[in-house]
């Protein structure tokens, strides 16, 4: 405890007090006998009369309310409520204003605000709740009188005290207090707790931090938080205000209260032998007992600091003492947060309050931290705005290099090696917590304002990690990620616990490809490694991308020769880094050194990512023919080659269906005296048919496949049929491509076939260019079906050609017919002719258009008509 308020005597003997009201150093008496007297207060004993009322009322003065903003003073007495003007001390409480709606009130409240009016003045708000019987009416304050308000809400007993808060009044039976919700309508009613469990206590309320509610229980005083009875259904709603998070726990008194005033940040009560004085906060919420105030029966605040107490004739002045000598006696209490509150009260300059209020941040964390209150301590770190490293510095351990120009507090700290473990995995854990608040503050320092140190950034990283790392496992990956850590530090940290995939990550995030890369090459072979295998090397290597090719080439050439297909998606998975690789040089990689992977690598390119390259494309069927040669080869050594037909099928189908390569180019490089039909596909991409047709029919025997390219073709080259049978019936003397024998169906004219092709299309063969290529020999019968098809086909066409020479003239005729009736329309425009859109007359030179139906326009208003026309 400590002396937090001096009593001051005031009046010992005097008139017969029944009400008392205050403000600034005024203080107002009602007595019994219906006076009205003010006495003002200069310095702690000087007392002077200001006003005096002798006849103010026959009856009790009951309750008083001062609204010293508008020098107003509510008075109750003989069951209605008057309004005096205590503007001026000649006028002595001039009477204003009696509500006779208010006749019957035993008991009233009050909720004075402001606002901003429309022309910006500030305007004053006050409004009354008074108890008339068993029901509480609402008026309002409005031009030198009091009017009523539409709302009242009956009750279920005489209510014996009144609060108003916010958006609620709090009514108090001798039994139970109930709360009502006057926000909406009609108000809600919410219970709240019993006014005491034992014995019969008149209720007890006050407003506590301007927007709480301070009721009694008992020896107990319940803060309740009225904003959770705001909307809420019954089923949201609490039963009492000691659940909320926002109000503090029910406090103790020595006995039950008898009446309550908050004068921040104290709670000051009326018990049955004393005036206590208590705090909020903290278990030990007694700050001082005033045994001489036995006698009072009402207290009330004037002002901050300055509290009345009154007896039946005794009236006593409550004084705060000075706040720099109770925060002295708080400070040696060990009572910090008391301090605070009021240090930020008092009246000295700003500056000075912060820096005194962030020293006893410091010195309340200084003694949670020795308690071992780490999470509390780093708040108060936090809120004393505490370098980070200061911070650090409390873990010698955790310390990664001194840091230059840091500020040395002269508090001293503990140590915390001497921590047993669980208390020890406590401090780290609150140290993250803090250092993580502080890392964001530094971030958002560094991106808005540039006005922040990276080292900090590095040095408050670098310890996160060293916590995580004795606390949550899981965490030090991502902390790695955000690239603030000190690099070698780090890896000494790294090492020491064995962390060798998160090592990996913080040599990738550096920029250490070649450490993690070997670090990778040597954990790849280790038995029981974390990175034992090749997988997280190929996906370190996918993720380097182009800036970092030589280094790649380097670090696959090791997995691509232990397992060349799975090392092969280093260059083939499907992510933008590999993507963007460059495609020429992977392959020049991989054609000096791993040749087996050029055609799948090539494959994928062109199947997979729709490369369009020429230049692959050739490559990939040189690649393809290269390969088909050697199993070639080794099939004539009767050696296995299971894979020929497929490779094979590959080659054929890319000759035939890509239009990316080369044909020429190709050519070049092709075998003559294999691979035929493939050859043939070359060539018809050249459009050489002469020598497309010769390898089907002279060297391959292939009908089939000779017709089907001649059919193929036929739109592109209408003589390609003729060729065809040129070639059965002028057979070649020699072989087409040395070392390849012609076919022996082929050697000498084979009229079967020819006769067949000649009846199949005679309709694309002209007879006047075959017949000279037949045999003299040849049979007439034979050509028979021939001539008659193709000499009907020729008729046919001509007759058709014709018809269709009658009809185009006969429709040129009309046409012209047509045009000369056209010619022949004649209409004048002159002066007076106006036009039919605009309405306007045409000047001169007269540039018009006329419609059919005979409408004449501007040739601009055309322009417009045909504009919109378009647009819709």
């Amino acid at each position: 405890m400590h002396q937090a308020y001096s009593v001051h005597p005031i009046l010992t003997k005097g008139v017969q007090i029944e009400s008392i009201a205050a403000y600034g150093n005024h203080v107002i008496l009602g007595t019994n006998s219906g006076q009205l007297i003010m006495y003002v207060i200069e310095g702690q004993r000087d007392v002077d009369m200001k006003m005096f009322n002798k006849n103010f009322s026959r009856k009790a003065i009951s309750q008083m309310e001062v609204v010293a903003a508008e020098n107003l003073l509510f008075v109750l007495t003989d069951n209605l409520v008057q309004v005096c003007d205590i503007s001026r001390v000649e006028s002595n409480f001039a009477f204003l204003h009696s509500a006779p709606n208010t006749k019957g009130c035993t008991l009233f409240t009050m909720d004075v605000g402001s606002e901003k009016s429309t022309t910006g003045d500030v305007v004053t708000l006050i409004r009354l709740c008074c108890a008339i019987r068993r029901k509480l009416v609402f008026f309002y304050w409005k031009t030198n009188m009091i009017d009523s308000l539409a709302i009242s809400i009956d009750l279920s007993d005489v209510p014996k005290s009144l609060c108003w808060v916010g958006h609620t009044v709090c009514v108090g039976y001798k039994d139970q207090y109930v709360i009502y919700d006057i926000s909406v309508i009609p108000p809600k009613k919410h219970d709240l707790i019993l006014t005491s469990s034992s014995i019969s206590r008149d209720p007890c309320t006050c407003i506590i931090r301007n927007n709480f509610l301070g009721i009694s229980k008992d020896n107990y005083l319940v803060v309740v938080d009225p904003s959770q009875y705001k909307d809420l259904s019954k089923e949201e709603m609490r039963p009492s205000g000691m659940e909320s998070k926002n109000s503090p726990p029910p406090i103790p008194w020595s006995s039950s209260i008898l009446g309550l005033v908050w004068d921040e940040p104290y709670v000051i009560g009326r018990v049955n032998q004393s005036i206590e004085v208590r705090s909020l906060m903290g278990k030990d919420t007694l700050v001082q007992i005033i045994p001489e105030l036995v006698k009072t029966r009402f207290l009330v605040r004037a002002s901050q600091g300055i509290i009345f107490a009154a007896a039946i004739s005794e009236l006593w002045c409550i004084r705060l003492v000075d706040i720099p000598t109770q925060r002295e006696q708080l400070i040696q209490q060990r009572k910090f947060q008391l301090a605070i509150e009021l240090t930020q009260i008092s009246d000295e300059p700003t500056e000075e309050k912060t820096k005194i209020i962030r020293q006893i941040h410091m010195l309340n964390a200084k003694a949670l931290f020795t308690n071992k209150d780490f999470s509390e301590a780093m708040k108060e770190f936090e809120k004393a705005s505490v370098d980070p490293y200061d911070v650090i510095r409390l873990f010698p351990n955790l310390v990664p290099e001194p840091k230059q120009g840091s500020e040395n507090y002269a508090v001293p700290m503990p140590s915390v090696q001497t921590l047993e473990e669980t208390d020890l995995e406590n401090a780290y854990e609150a140290l993250i917590e803090f250092l993580s608040a502080a890392r964001q503050r530094e971030v958002v320092k560094l991106r808005d304002t540039k006005n922040t140190s990276k080292s900090l950034l590095e040095i408050i990283d670098t310890t996160l990690l060293k916590c995580y790392l004795q606390t949550k496992d899981l965490m030090v990956a991502p902390i790695l990620r955000l690239n603030q850590c000190h690099l070698e530090e780090s890896e000494r940290t790294l090492k020491k616990y064995n962390k060798i995939s998160e090592l990996i990550i913080l040599y990738q995030v550096k920029g250490k490809h070649r450490d993690a890369l070997n670090l990778l090459k040597d954990q790849a072979g280790r038995e029981g490694s974390v990175l034992q295998g090749r997988e997280r090397t190929i996906r370190y290597l996918q993720a380097l991308g182009s800036d970092h090719l030589p280094l790649i080439f380097e670090f696959a050439d090791w997995v691509l020769q232990e397992n060349p297909e799975e090392g092969l998606a280093i260059f083939t998975e499907e992510l933008i880094e590999v993507e963007s690789l460059p495609r020429a040089k992977v392959l020049d990689f991989l054609v000096s050194k791993h040749k087996a992977l050029v055609i799948p690598y090539l494959e994928h390119l062109i199947a997979v990512w729709n490369d369009e390259n020429t230049l692959r494309h050739n490559v990939l069927i040189k690649q393809y023919f290269g390969k088909i040669q050697k199993m070639l080869t080794e099939k004539e050594k009767g050696e296995d080659v299971s894979e020929l037909k497929t490779l094979r099928e590959k080659l054929f189908k890319m000759l035939k269906e890509s239009d990316k390569y080369s044909p020429d180019r190709v050519l070049e490089d092709f075998p003559a005296n294999i691979l035929l039909e493939e050859r043939a596909l070359i060539l018809g991409r050249l459009k050489q048919h002469d020598k497309v047709l010769a390898i089907f029919i002279q060297v391959l025997g292939d009908v089939c496949k000779a017709t089907e390219y001649a059919e193929a073709n036929y739109e592109e080259d209408n003589e390609i049929f003729h060729k065809l049978v040129k070639c059965i019936l002028m057979p070649a003397v020699e072989p087409l491509y040395a070392g390849v024998p012609l076919h022996t169906d082929f050697a000498t004219v084979n009229r079967e076939v020819a006769v067949n092709l000649l009846n199949k299309y005679a309709t694309k063969l002209n007879p006047f260019d075959i017949v000279p290529l037949l045999p003299d020999d040849m049979p007439l019968p034979q050509i028979e079906q021939y001539l008659d098809k193709s000499l009907r086909s020729m008729l046919a066409e001509k007759h058709q050609s014709q018809i269709m020479c009658g009809l185009l003239e006969a429709e040129s005729n009309r046409l012209e017919k047509e045009l000369q009736a056209k010619k022949n329309i004649s209409f004048e425009v002159n002066e007076f002719t106006l036009c039919s859109d605009c309405e306007k007359p045409f000047n001169i030179p007269r540039r018009f258009v006329r419609f059919p139906n005979g409408d004449i326009v501007h040739l601009s208003c055309y322009d417009r008509i045909a504009q919109a026309a378009g647009q819709k």
